[in-house]
């Protein structure tokens, strides 16, 4: 190691408390916590509830850290290493349990995120909670998620998990009882499909769908899971990027300890796999798909989520593609409100465009968008009509830019079926993955730097978080959208994306045609 190396400050990782029991095999609890974190670049700090004599086929005994044990080693990490986030998997008893929602609520406000995952018994049978029913409502009163597996949610609920609709069923009981949110592990409910992990809030429903497989038996999946979740968190990933990401990363350790002889079971032994270190989650292929479920009621409220919307997700066959753009070779994307700026930028070749009328009559938007088809028709620009996909239909556009919230009321089929392409905007890994799965013709992906075109719902997601979300669009063309402008245009193109999305840069400079002319040449496209 040399001189400057020694001099260089290390790199801060952000922390996380992981609170359960200690297996000695070393494939599940807070070992296992402590290694998923490590491999995500998280520092985990650990808090021992129990400490177990097992190895992978049989839990010989436990022993349990009384409270006042508990307590000491919640008051040194308090002093010396703050937590970001906490993880909490088995607890003991209602002794154990009522300390650290004492503690939990007494943390300094904004206080760390808490999920708890609800370990019952060990995969070889051993019992390691016993907790009773009041304890187990305060424990979800304080959590701000919680990560039942189908027989944990059993046992929380009291209730035979046997079918989506008693699973549903449970879930919002939770909920009524004052759960912030669940996310409910789908490995067991047998009668799925696919495995699909739901994650319920009182204001929204998500289901995340993964193949069900035959894989080797890996253990410590929901520890690794939890803390995977803890540690998208405090890198500041959202709560649905956050599920996303956490359950891309456990599908990928499951193919790598597959594919890999080391991890794989063999008949000489009943051992199952050990997990292997991956890193942040990079295979597509290991990506569950997405989709979000409305939510029309208070969060006093919640509505329930219909096994018939269950099953149509499961059983949803992959949907033919859009049509593909005539050209992919995009260069710059114009976002203009008027067709007198269509016919502006005209001149400089630009090969894709969108139009984005603002206001205006229904009257003025369709003959908006009318003079911008004829204006387009005989060049090889290829225009999209933001929002207005019935007047483009009608009108015989090119295409159709929908938004998120567009998703659910647009008529996607008829889009399809008229012949336009589609582009979708995204914020995130968990959009792109629900919008992957409609197959559209492009995926705008955004806003990467903070932008005043719009209000926007998300964070600015950076141009490294732009570079992951091109590689995980594999075969569809990506747009950047968001705050770009001559100074960082370059950086944005360098992530390999298809295109780069224009609104201010070109419609608020003071010669927008020089203007387009500069942004296309630092970005490559001239």
């Amino acid at each position: 190691m040399t001189e400057n190396a020694l001099q260089q400050p290390a790199v801060k990782q952000p922390v996380v408390w992981c609170i359960g029991g200690i297996d000695s095999s070393g494939g599940a609890g807070i070992t296992r916590d402590a290694i998923t974190l490590a491999d995500l670049n998280v520092h985990a700090c650990v808090i021992t509830t129990q400490a177990t004599v097992q190895s992978n086929s049989i839990m010989l005994s436990k022993e349990s850290m009384t409270a006042s044990a508990l307590n000491q080693q919640w008051q040194v990490l308090s002093e010396s290493t703050p937590a970001s986030a906490i993880k909490i998997g088995a607890i003991a008893n209602d002794e154990q349990a009522l300390l650290l929602c004492a503690r939990i609520r007494s943390m300094d406000k904004p206080r760390p995120f808490v999920l708890w995952d609800p370990v019952i018994r060990t995969s070889s049978g051993g019992k390691l909670s016993e907790l009773s029913e009041p304890v187990v409502e305060e424990l979800l009163n304080t959590v701000d998620l919680v990560t039942p597996n189908t027989q944990e949610l059993s046992w929380l609920t009291r209730l035979s998990i046997k079918s989506e609709d008693s699973l549903l069923t449970a879930a919002h009981q939770l909920i009524t009882k004052g759960a912030h949110a669940i996310y409910i592990k789908g490995g067991h409910a047998n009668w799925q499909a696919h495995v699909c992990d739901t994650f319920i809030s009182p204001t929204q429903t998500i289901q995340f769908s993964q193949p069900r497989k035959e894989t080797s038996k890996l253990r410590g999946t929901g520890c690794m899971l939890a803390s995977a979740i803890a540690a998208f968190v405090v890198n500041d990933y959202c709560i649905e990027d956050a599920l996303t990401l956490a359950n891309a990363y456990v599908s990928q350790v499951r193919h790598a300890s597959c594919a890999n002889t080391a991890y794989t079971l063999t008949s000489q032994t009943s051992s199952p796999a050990f997990g292997h270190c991956i890193g942040f989650p990079n295979n597509p292929l290991c990506f569950p798909s997405v989709k979000f479920y409305q939510r029309e009621h208070a969060p006093s409220q919640p509505s329930l989520l219909s096994a018939k919307q269950v099953s149509h997700v499961q059983s949803q066959a992959i949907e033919r593609p859009f049509p593909a753009l005539t050209q992919t070779d995009l260069g710059l994307y114009p976002v203009v409100d008027s067709v007198d700026w269509i016919a502006r930028l005209l001149p400089t070749g630009v090969n894709i465009i969108q139009l984005r009328v603002k206001h205006g009559t229904q009257e003025e938007i369709r003959q908006q968008i009318k003079e911008a088809i004829a204006l387009t028709k005989n060049t090889h620009c290829q225009l999209f009509i933001n929002d207005y996909w019935e007047l483009a239909i009608a009108l015989g556009a090119y295409g159709v830019h929908l938004g998120q919230e567009d998703i659910d009321t647009a008529n996607l089929e008829a889009i399809r079926q008229a012949g336009l392409r589609l582009g979708i905007s995204t914020h995130g890994f968990a959009e792109i993955q629900r919008v992957r799965a409609l197959h559209p013709s492009y995926i705008a992906l955004g806003h990467i730097f903070p932008t005043n075109t719009k209000d926007m719902p998300s964070k600015p997601q950076g141009v490294e978080r732009l570079r992951k979300y091109v590689a995980l669009c594999e075969g569809i063309p990506t747009v950047a959208i968001g705050g770009i402008n001559l100074a960082r245009i370059a950086d944005v193109a360098k992530t390999g994306v298809n295109s780069i999305a224009v609104v201010s840069a070109i419609t608020q400079a003071d010669e927008p045609l020089n203007a387009f002319c500069k942004l296309s040449k630092e970005a490559g496209f001239a």
